[in-house]
């Protein structure tokens, strides 16, 4: 295959991944809080991930030298790794505590039927993003000669607005946990050259978030979907919300 059509189908891919991102809310993947849905919603679900994974195969394969630049490799030393997304992990979970206190006084664990979605959304959007955000788009920043923290702060704000638009414009708690996530990500990436360390951290994380808020999510004004039926959307943290006493 010619080099520039290699290039083209690359960049092609890589931009339907990030169309996908973008429609994340429409499959019920954008955030840490899931709805206990029937078949169908977790079909559509499903069929993101499924579509994800296999764009993120076909740019792995169309690109040159997606280890050694993009960084699209669990990590050199696994070891070193795990402990780096676990520290990661824990200092996203105790995010999660404080923010959780500090908006309604207290913990609410979501319920039983949420938690399969929650599991799921953890580890999925995690893999998603950071093979996206702190993989391709990072290693393409840096290869074309940006300095370190040009790249993780410009990979980190994309992450970010791409987040605020997949979730409908919520408000500015949601953005700055995406923004510190896409930070410490692109560090831990940098830090490990692989992307294994910020996806460990990445699931904790977004897994801790549902844990502390993702029952605290009352569903704001219906919106009518294109087939006519009532959708509920979600606001993070809820508007005029002060938590149970």
């Amino acid at each position: 295959m010619p080099d520039f059509i290699q290039f083209f189908l690359f960049v092609g891919f890589v931009g339907l991944m990030f169309i996908l991102r973008l429609d994340a809310r429409r499959f019920g993947t954008a955030e840490w809080d899931t709805q206990a849905g029937p078949l169908s919603a977790w079909l559509a679900r499903v069929t993101w991930y499924a579509a994800g994974l296999a764009l993120a195969m076909l740019a792995f394969a169309l690109h040159p030298a997606p280890v050694s630049e993009l960084h699209l490799v669990l990590a050199p030393d696994r070891g070193e790794a795990l402990f780096v997304g676990i520290l990661y992990g824990a200092g996203g979970t105790a995010v999660a505590f404080v923010i959780a206190f500090l908006q309604a006084g207290g913990l609410q664990l979501p319920h039983p039927g949420r938690y399969p979605g929650g599991i799921l959304s953890s580890v999925g959007t995690a893999f998603f993003d950071e093979f996206l955000f702190r993989g391709v788009l990072l290693g393409v920043l840096l290869s074309l000669g940006l300095p370190d923290w040009v790249a993780v702060i410009f990979a980190a704000a994309v992450y970010a607005g791409a987040v605020r638009a997949s979730a409908g414009g919520r408000g500015l708690l949601l953005l700055l946990v995406s923004l510190g996530i896409g930070l410490a990500g692109g560090l831990v990436v940098l830090m490990t050259a692989g992307i294994a360390a910020a996806f460990v951290g990445h699931a904790i994380t977004r897994f801790a978030f549902f844990m502390t808020m993702g029952d605290r999510v009352p569903a704001a004004a219906p919106m009518p979907s294109e087939s006519g039926e009532t959708v509920r959307t979600f606001v993070i943290p809820p508007r005029g919300h002060r938590g149970r006493r």
